[in-house]
């Protein structure tokens, strides 16, 4: 790449399109957080990770039901609230102890047909009633019988472990259910708990997402009631339109520089007084970050950053 030139300032500064100016600002950052003499970043604008769970109860918040898809297999499997990994619930399988691969599955819905390869990613969080023997996550086939993809052996603990399988569908398979499956490593009467269940069908990567439910935060939803609909991870803001500060400090020499795009100093930033405010009354168009640092001390700034995705 040549090396840049004066004359390619035009280039360094882009006009928002038409589209993006009259955007509805559906992007927002709260915050609330305690500033320092060191700057910080306190958002920097990227569309993050877009995901998308088909799991109906994945935290296992509402009651069980045929609904959910998930069925015991040499177990049996009950709603527990006295382990949870979020939330107030998960799922409890109590192994028979007559043999290996006991627990239970989630059966996904018919997956279509497309020309494109599919990748099936599932992630769950798993944790023992005690520290002993193991469970381990396979995506198997829609009769069960065929193993595509596993997580290997995991060890159960009394902390809550993460476990992730991916298998790819090759393009123009046909439309075919497949199974997430959470069953002993080998036999073993331990109690096993589970929470965090997802699954999820991509065409652009093979990276297993990270988990998805609609309770989990800015950007996230159930796409029909809580806890027993599908979710999404909607992209994040790629553009700040606008800004709202509020100095908590009682004290007006607690001041606090906000900048965009660049490092806040005294002589870069915009200065805040302690128990003054900042807002933008008119649209901005910042690709970047917005950086903050304080004059002295350690003043509390709040307020809410509002963006766009596009």
């Amino acid at each position: 790449m040549a090396n840049e030139r004066h004359t390619d300032f035009r280039e360094w500064e882009q006009d928002s399109s038409t589209r993006q100016s009259v955007h509805s600002y559906t992007k927002y950052h709260p915050f609330s957080e305690a500033t320092s003499t060191t700057a910080e970043t306190l958002k920097t604008v990227a569309a993050g990770e877009i995901a998308a769970n088909w799991v109906t109860n994945p935290r296992v918040e509402a009651a069980l039901s045929s609904a959910d898809g998930f069925t015991a297999t040499g177990s049996s499997i009950t709603r527990d609230t006295g382990q949870q990994s979020v939330g107030t619930a998960s799922l409890l399988a109590n192994p028979d102890n007559s043999a290996a691969g006991e627990g239970w599955y989630w059966e996904s819905p018919i997956i279509p047909v497309s020309v494109n390869p599919q990748h099936l990613s599932v992630n769950v969080e798993h944790r023992g009633a005690s520290a002993a023997s193991a469970v381990k996550l396979e995506i198997r086939d829609a009769a069960g019988t065929s193993v595509l993809a596993t997580s290997g052996s995991s060890n159960l603990a009394t902390s809550w472990t993460r476990v992730t399988a991916a298998y790819t569908i090759a393009g123009s398979t046909a439309a075919v259910k497949y199974r997430l499956y959470l069953t002993t490593q080998t036999q073993h009467n331990i109690n096993f708990y589970a929470d965090k269940i997802m699954f999820e069908v991509r065409e652009d990567t093979t990276a297993v997402s990270t988990y998805v439910d609609g309770a989990t935060g800015v950007n996230y939803e159930w796409t029909g009631t809580a806890n027993a609909s599908t979710s999404v991870k909607r992209p994040d803001m790629t553009v700040v339109k606008g800004i709202y500060v509020k100095n908590q400090s009682g004290t007006a020499a607690d001041i606090v520089y906000v900048a965009f795009n660049t490092t806040a100093t005294s002589t870069t930033g915009i200065p805040v007084r302690g128990g003054d405010e900042f807002y933008s009354n008119w649209p901005l168009d910042f690709k970047g970050y917005v950086s903050v640092i304080a004059a002295q001390n350690t003043p509390t700034i709040s307020g809410v950053i509002w963006g766009i995705y596009g």
